[in-house]
This record gives structure tokens, C-alpha cells and sequence, in this order.
């Protein structure tokens, strides 16, 4: 901070930390009122792991607004221990919903193709699970950069099967 102002001096430490549990403790009712202005909402959520190998759980909300504008908001990235099954992601967005008291606001959640993800979200009933664009293509490229195996059977020729006589 020196460097962009002279001027400025942080606070203490304790200052600090309270400065920022207060405006943290604000803006949370301040997000909360906003999320309660929309009819629907749709969520994204992802997984991963950190350098240090710490796994995290990312969620953000969007929807339209009256004025049809576009909102978008993180809502959290909150620590995610392992192991990251089924189960335990269908309670970390439960919980989360619960949190931001939307749980009654999602219709769908857009998420990566793995099998426990794709899992969690089908006991989240009745909220609809989207696959990510992204994820999709980048799977696709890299089966593409792998390569397709060989058929291990015999392909014939069936008239009702366009593609069977392409792949003769």
C-alpha cells in the first residue's frame, strides 16, 4: 500500500479483523434481501482442489431482475473436505441454499458431467440439473485427442441404420 499511497496506514490487526467481519456480516443481509427480490434463481457450482490440496465447493446465483437485468453473485467458495461424494455435495448445497434461505427460489443448477455430482443434484429434486458447456466440449476435445477405440465386434450393414453403412 505504501507504494500506491505514502499516506495510507492500516489499521491494526483487531481493527482489521473486526472491520471486515462487520462489513462481511452487512453485506451478507444487504445480498440476502437482494436474493429474496428474485422469482427464480439458478445456481452454478463447481469442486476442486487448491495447490495445498484442500478441496473447495464454488456456488453463485443468477437470475433477472424486475428491470430484466442479469444479476450475478457469488455466494460463497466455502472448504469442501473429502471425500467429495454424492452425499456429502447434496448436504454442502443444501446447506448452502439454507444459508441464503433460496432453497425455495432454485429451479436449476448448472454443474460439471462427474458422476457424483451429476448424483447429488438428482436428490436435490425438484431442481434440474444443466450440463456446463464448457465441461462438455472440453471432454469432448480431449476424447478427440485420445482417439476413439476400434469397434471389438463385427458391424453390418442395417438398412433402418444410416451410420452402419458408413462405418462398413
Amino acid at each position: 500500500m505504501y507504494i500506491i499511497d505514502p499516506q495510507f496506514t492500516v489499521s491494526g490487526e483487531k481493527k482489521l479483523r473486526m472491520m471486515i467481519a462487520r462489513s462481511y456480516g452487512y453485506n451478507k443481509e444487504k445480498l440476502k434481501l437482494l436474493l429474496k427480490t428474485a422469482q427464480s434463481i439458478s445456481l452454478t457450482t463447481d469442486l476442486w482442489f487448491s495447490r495445498s490440496k484442500h478441496g473447495y465447493l464454488g456456488l453463485t446465483a443468477t437470475w433477472i431482475n424486475k428491470n430484466f437485468e442479469i444479476m450475478d453473485v457469488l455466494l460463497e467458495i466455502s472448504y469442501f473436505p473429502t471425500p467429495h461424494t454424492a452425499k456429502a455435495i447434496t448436504e454442502g448445497i443444501k446447506n448452502a441454499m439454507q444459508k441464503w434461505e433460496i432453497e425455495n427460489l432454485v429451479v436449476s443448477i448448472t454443474t460439471d458431467n462427474g458422476a457424483n455430482v451429476v448424483a447429488a443434484i438428482r436428490d436435490l429434486t425438484p431442481i434440474k440439473r444443466l450440463s456446463c458447456a464448457a465441461h462438455t466440449l472440453q471432454l469432448a476435445i480431449m476424447q478427440k485427442e485420445i482417439g476413439y477405440k476400434e469397434p471389438l465386434h463385427l458391424i453390418q450393414d442395417i438398412s433402418t441404420r444410416w451410420n452402419s453403412s458408413y462405418l462398413v
